[in-house]
């Protein structure tokens, strides 16, 4: 059961084989795009790339990437939009709007707005990019190429640990959900509140048996702290990185116009 199918689409895409150097450069320098310009129409054109790209060369379609973007994207907009609210006054500048709240006046200033609005486009942008990474390598290939790179042992092996706990903790809440939806858990609003109490009441600590049973395995395996993994080493390709270079040069560009 795979109740996170991200590392299905990270296997069995067309640019599996793609060298992960290629794939992290055109990923982070997305990022770096979003975050420097914080640009609604940067980041819109960014997440527009992002969905061409999976759709043509890895053959992720569109709707695939949309079911991936949407929950951060809830959280995003969830912590976006309290920062366009702030307590205001007479003699506040630039007031948009605003609506008496007991004692306190709260609304949008022009200020707040537009740090909002920049705070949600290199949020959207960079959550685009590094969606990019995490449906085309699988994490096998990100740890390999770090390593590489000669970044320190631990943080590559808490990357490897973290994301194998993280399935281990999704596993189990599916697991448990089958079997209270077996069990009619789920057939009234009554039931369901009880079931979702339950799973939630117990999810971590079935978890952390199966966690403390996994790194028993692997101790009993000789694990001493480096987790080696066989991976094909892929070629870099002098054409892919020079198309990768032009279009992050071309995003810049339309930042660089957008700002001017």
């Amino acid at each position: 059961m795979n109740p996170f199918p991200i590392d299905a689409f990270a296997y069995g895409n067309r640019l599996r084989r793609v060298a992960p150097a290629e794939k992290i450069l055109f990923a982070s320098g997305l990022v770096a795009l979003a975050i420097g310009f914080k640009s609604m129409v940067l980041s819109a054109l960014i997440i527009a790339v992002v969905a061409a790209v999976l759709h043509v060369r890895a053959g992720i379609t569109v709707r695939d990437f949309w079911g991936f973007l949407w929950l951060p994207a809830g959280f995003i907009l969830v912590g976006v939009v309290p920062m366009a609210i702030e307590v205001v006054g007479p003699a506040t500048p630039g007031v948009i709007g605003s609506i008496a709240v007991g004692p306190w006046t709260l609304g949008v200033t022009s200020r707040a707005l537009a740090q909002a609005s920049a705070i949600l486009a290199s949020s959207f942008g960079s959550v685009a990019g590094t969606l990019f990474l995490a449906l085309t390598t699988p994490m096998v290939d990100l740890t390999d190429q770090l390593r590489r790179w000669r970044v320190p042992t631990l943080l590559v092996e808490m990357m490897i640990l973290v994301y194998r706990f993280i399935f281990v903790l999704l596993e189990t809440a599916a697991a448990m959900q089958v079997a209270q939806e077996v069990r009619l858990g789920y057939s009234s609003r009554e039931r369901w509140l009880r079931s979702i109490g339950m799973l939630a009441s117990n999810l971590y600590l079935r978890s952390q048996r199966r966690a403390d049973l996994l790194f028993t395995a692997l101790s009993c395996r000789g694990y001493t702290g480096d987790l080696r993994v066989l991976v094909d080493p892929s070629p870099w390709s002098p054409a892919r990185v020079f198309g990768i270079v032009a279009l992050l040069a071309a995003l810049a560009a339309v930042g660089l116009g957008v700002a001017a």
